[in-house]
């Protein structure tokens, strides 16, 4: 007797189905790491991102690079503004402002040696994000400043209309916290800075109040201030001198623009979702910010956000006018949106 053969049609569409599902699945998968971390120069880019180890990075916010039109290049050897010096054979001295993160993990070490850096990798390094005010009051000035006279480098650049600049690809050892810097990714916040005294006269010299309210008022030797918005007119977000405790000292300081505050959210939480770097701050046993350095040993084992002011006793930035909790607070509900 002949039996027929089962129909294979039910198992051709479990298999079929399966194979989409599965099929779905990673392209769902590689789509959301492309638009996590996308390779410089194959993918295309908004304006809105940072690299992180050769790969873009979008935090949502107006980013420009060294390589963009107007972007400030650490990577350059000589000076960006002025002629560069020459030596004895009459060509440029060429002068490195940044340098390999150092101190690394032996598999950290072994991977970077094997494979370069990736996201990855540099997450298990770059856990801390120093903020620092430029004492320049624009990041065009702030880099003739580094790049120019000091030799030095900073990740980022945070300039009064909220436009960030990246100087370097995050994997670089920028100069900007001495101790901190083989952990850490750094910025400079266009401002020009606190003072002793609440009359002090660089706040005097820098600030006016008008018949449209306080804003900054950008000294005359400043000829260029290099500001990307046109016509835009830098404000402290909140019109009041701001003031606290730093190393046991009083300080007075106008506040960051509401365009500073919210790229700095955008940075922030960026960073976080790139590199893991805690949404945290340096607090004191009953919960406060601290207002003090860190011990060397607390700096080695700290992971998340500090100031200048957490790095060294002989730096007060960002000052009393940086608003950490509501920084924190802010970029977490970027995180939960």
């Amino acid at each position: 007797m002949t039996h027929p053969l089962p129909s294979l049609r039910p198992l051709h569409s479990i298999v079929a189905a399966f194979v989409l599902v599965l099929l779905l699945a990673v392209l769902i998968g590689g789509c959301r790491t492309t638009e996590r971390f996308g390779p410089v120069g194959e993918s295309a880019r908004k304006g809105h991102e940072i690299v992180v180890a050769g790969r873009y990075f979008d935090i949502g916010t107006p980013v420009v690079l060294w390589s963009d039109p107007g972007g400030h290049d650490a990577y350059s050897e000589v000076p960006a503004f002025e002629p560069a010096p020459t030596g004895p054979d009459g060509l440029p001295v060429r002068k490195r402002r940044y340098g390999e993160r150092g101190n690394l993990p032996a598999d950290v070490e072994a991977q970077v040696r094997n494979e370069g850096w990736t996201p990855e990798t540099l997450s298990k390094v770059a856990r801390q994000f120093v903020l620092h005010y430029d004492v320049a009051g624009t990041s065009r000035q702030c880099f003739k400043i580094l790049q120019d006279r000091r030799n030095l480098s900073v990740h980022f650049l945070l300039d009064v209309d909220g436009t960030i600049y990246q100087s370097v690809d995050l994997k670089e050892r920028a100069w900007h916290a001495g101790a901190a810097n083989d952990r850490s990714i750094g910025i400079e916040i266009a401002h020009i800075g606190a003072y002793p005294a609440p009359g002090h006269p660089v706040m005097r010299s820098w600030y006016e109040t008008a018949a449209d309210g306080l804003k900054v008022r950008f000294p005359a030797w400043l000829k260029e201030t290099g500001i990307r918005t046109p016509g835009f007119v830098a404000r402290p977000e909140r019109r009041e001198l701001l003031d606290g405790e730093i190393h046991g000292k009083r300080y007075w300081q106008h506040d960051y623009t509401a365009e500073q505050r919210r790229a700095l959210t955008h940075l922030a939480a960026g960073l976080h979702r790139a590199l893991g770097i805690p949404l945290r701050v340096p607090r004191d046993s009953a919960g406060r910010v601290r207002t003090d350095a860190l011990s060397e040993v607390e700096q080695a084992d700290y992971s998340g956000i500090l100031g200048h002011q957490h790095v060294t006793t002989n730096k007060i930035d960002p000052g009393p006018a940086m608003d950490w909790e509501r920084l924190l607070r802010e970029a977490k509900a970027l995180l939960a949106d």
